[in-house]
C-alpha cells in the first residue's frame, strides 16, 4: 500500500515537472516569436532619445542583409534577420551613398531614407554612371591616340 502511494506521488510529481517544463518552453518560444515579429512588423527603435548621427555607407549591389550587418554593427538595429526580412517585404530599393542615421529611427524610416539617394551626404556613382565614365575615358584616350598618330604622320612627311 505504501509503495503504491509513493509510486503515485512520484508519478504525479514527474508528470507535473514535465507539464511545467512544457508550459515554460511554450511561453519562452511564444515570447521569442512575438519579439521577432514585432521587430519585423512593428516600429521598434533602439533608443528613442538618441540624437547622434552615424554614417552608413551603402555601395552599389548592397542588399538588405549586408546593410543590416552594417546597421547592427553600428548599433542602429537590434536584429539583422528582422531588418533583412523587413527590407524584402517592403521591396526597398537601397541606393548607393552615405547616409546619416540615428538609433531613434525605426527600420522603416531607415529603409525609406536609404531608398532616396537625395538623402545621401556623399553621392556614390551607380554602375551605369561608372560605365558611362569608363566609356568616355576610352573615347578620350582613343581620340588622343588618333591625334598623336595623325600629327606624327604629318610631321614625318
Amino acid at each position: 500500500m505504501v509503495k503504491k502511494v509513493i509510486s503515485a506521488i512520484l508519478g504525479l510529481g514527474i508528470n507535473l515537472a514535465i507539464y511545467a517544463a512544457a508550459i515554460f518552453l511554450l511561453i519562452r518560444v511564444g515570447t521569442m516569436v512575438y519579439d521577432f515579429s514585432y521587430e519585423v512588423f512593428g516600429e521598434p527603435v533602439v533608443n528613442a532619445e538618441a540624437t547622434e548621427e552615424i554614417a552608413i555607407e551603402v555601395v552599389e549591389g548592397d542588399g538588405g542583409q549586408s546593410v543590416a550587418a552594417k546597421l547592427k554593427e553600428a548599433g542602429l538595429i537590434n536584429n539583422e534577420l528582422a531588418f533583412s526580412i523587413k527590407s524584402r517585404l517592403s521591396s526597398a530599393n537601397l541606393m548607393p551613398g552615405t547616409y546619416k542615421l540615428t538609433a531613434s529611427m525605426s527600420a522603416d524610416d531607415m529603409l525609406a531614407w536609404m531608398s532616396d539617394q537625395a538623402n545621401s551626404v556623399v553621392k556614390q556613382k551607380t554602375a551605369q554612371e561608372l560605365a558611362e565614365e569608363a566609356a568616355e575615358e576610352v573615347i578620350v584616350e582613343t581620340t588622343e591616340e588618333t591625334i598623336v598618330e595623325t600629327s606624327e604622320g604629318e610631321g614625318g612627311q
